[in-house]
């Protein structure tokens, strides 16, 4: 296992961990009459919301941790840079899955920030063309983490994973700073929009005329 690769993969599996610590507890405590109180980091005191965003970053943990478990597998490490699954092995992993039974299409839930729940597909396409450090960002703001939550060490292996791999540390703290105060203020953050837009439009191709 290559060393800078194996903390990244230690620490995206603590993540999955604890993200399934936090579902249990949430589940748990739900019909709590201060329930409300122990959800700011999620912006939103609605159970099925929280649980779609505890499932979602679940589901990106674990597709990042297929993916670097591939990119251990061929010996590669990480380098402290926007690093980047490798496209060609993860597309050869995924024809070697045989395709899905057609399901029924669901019904409409009322909630329209649960109408577009992320694909399987979605999520591995993503993982794939997005820095590990962005990924890992992804899975903090869905799994409701915020400074104070975790002990000094996971936080701060946390952070460094982030910085070193192409995410952000500085907008992932603005963010969160921005859902506690909406919380805390009744001000839901755009309550009608979707969770998870959908993916961004494919660039146009590349033209030959001078500028």
């Amino acid at each position: 296992m290559p060393a800078a690769l194996g903390r990244v993969l230690n620490l995206v599996r603590k993540l999955i961990a604890f993200g399934r610590q936090i579902a249990a507890a949430v589940q748990q405590h739900a019909t709590a009459p201060n329930f409300h109180l122990h959800t700011s980091t999620f912006g939103t005191a609605d159970l099925a919301v929280i649980l779609a965003r505890i499932t979602n970053g679940l589901r990106r943990a674990v597709a990042l941790e297929a993916a670097l478990c591939r990119r251990a597998e061929c010996g590669h490490d990480l380098s402290e840079s926007p690093i980047r699954m490798p496209a060609a092995s993860t597309q050869r992993a995924e024809r070697q899955v045989a395709p899905p039974d057609p399901q029924p299409e669901p019904a409409q839930p009322q909630d329209l920030r649960l109408a577009r729940l992320p694909t399987e597909q979605e999520i591995a396409a993503e993982v794939r063309r997005r820095p590990v450090g962005a990924v890992i960002v992804d899975i903090c703001h869905d799994l409701g983490i915020a400074p104070g939550m975790l002990d000094r060490a996971f936080w701060d292996e946390l952070c460094h994973a982030i910085i070193a791999y192409g995410g952000s540390l500085s907008g992932f703290l603005i963010k969160r700073s921005k859902r506690l105060f909406a919380f805390a203020t009744g001000a839901d953050v755009d309550p009608m929009a979707p969770l998870w837009p959908a993916l961004p439009p494919q660039p146009l191709a590349p033209t030959t005329h001078p500028p």
